[in-house]
């Protein structure tokens, strides 16, 4: 009787701040950024063939309506330190808006947990790993994306089940 032949699973681990994700405010200085982010993500879905993103992205009403809320407690402050104002309106991630363009050969999970606040960071980084463990489904090439300090303990998690697991910093 044959034996059967487990794939090994590649993933690729982003670490990045949670603001170059989207387009979420008029920081001229995260626009380009932002660009510059898009256009890896580009060359490595395409490098790579990658079938599966999961990103730590949240709500994009969610996030839209506590970075509100942070404009109106920073104020009339909020542009001369650097954070630009939020756009008027939710976005997706850069990367939930190339999956929407290739929603043919590429699907987007969102893995953060959804009591976030409330968990330290490594119950975080197993409450992900769980999740991206959970959607796998028949994919060969996985990208994920999370905040820079998940980032050593996702790659960690992964390699313990059994996926070959790369990463790399985006932080600007």
């Amino acid at each position: 009787m044959a034996e059967t032949v487990k794939k090994q699973i590649k993933v690729l681990v982003i670490g990045t701040e949670h603001p170059i994700q989207r387009h979420q405010d008029t920081n001229a200085e995260r626009k380009e950024v932002r660009k510059e982010f898009e256009k890896l993500l580009r060359q490595i879905i395409k490098q790579q063939k990658i079938d599966l993103i999961a990103e730590e992205a949240g709500d994009n009403t969610e996030v839209w309506k506590r970075l509100k809320r942070d404009d109106e407690l920073a104020g009339k402050y909020a542009e001369a330190f650097g954070g630009g104002r939020t756009v008027d309106a939710p976005v997706p991630t850069i990367a939930k808006k190339i999956t929407s363009e290739q929603h043919d050969k590429l699907r987007h999970v969102d893995v953060r947990a959804p009591n976030a606040e409330e968990l330290s960071i490594e119950e975080r980084d197993a409450a992900m790993v769980a999740k991206i463990m959970e959607v796998l489904g028949d994919a060969d090439n996985v990208l994920v994306i999370v905040g820079e300090k998940h980032r050593a303990g996702v790659v960690q998690r992964l390699k313990v089940e059994g996926m070959s697991v790369e990463s790399i910093s985006f932080s600007k």
